[in-house]
């Protein structure tokens, strides 16, 4: 199991490699870590926690759209009609739960496409060992 500091280095390099454009740019940091982790380089192609930020800033937005709708329904910034005023404050709510709700079903799928990988990740591994022990043995 890996520990925090290893966990956050991990995240930052993949977080790194996440915002580059170019293969190219793989610094040697990078190189140095996947060296160091070269189980790790399969994942290249798909950094899972990365988006648990994006999840954070969705689900935030959404509570603060419906804090917004009780607080236009309660305290009318506008002076407007009361079906407008109604409209505008259904749409704001329904705005604000419709991000809550997408971010929630979004990290629960990130969980299991997650647990998937790990899975992929073991089912590689021992693939490759397999097959080293059969080169190994002359019977490939």
């Amino acid at each position: 199991m890996a520990t925090k500091k290893e966990s956050r280095e991990r995240d930052r390099i993949f977080l790194r490699l996440y915002l580059k454009t170019s293969p190219d740019d793989v610094t040697d940091d990078e190189l140095a870590y996947f060296q160091a982790h070269p189980d790790q380089i399969d994942e290249v192609t798909a950094p899972v926690n990365i988006h648990k930020l994006f999840l954070w800033a969705g689900t935030l937005l959404g509570v603060a759209f419906v804090g917004l709708s009780k607080l236009m329904k309660f305290h009318p910034l506008f002076e407007l009609s009361e079906g407008y005023r109604e409209f505008f404050i259904d749409i704001v709510f329904e705005s604000g739960v419709a991000l809550i709700g997408a971010a929630v079903t979004a990290y629960l799928l990130g969980i299991l496409l997650e647990k998937q990988q790990e899975n992929a990740a073991r089912w590689r591994a021992e693939i490759r060992r397999r097959l080293a022990e059969r080169q190994a043995s002359g019977s490939g």
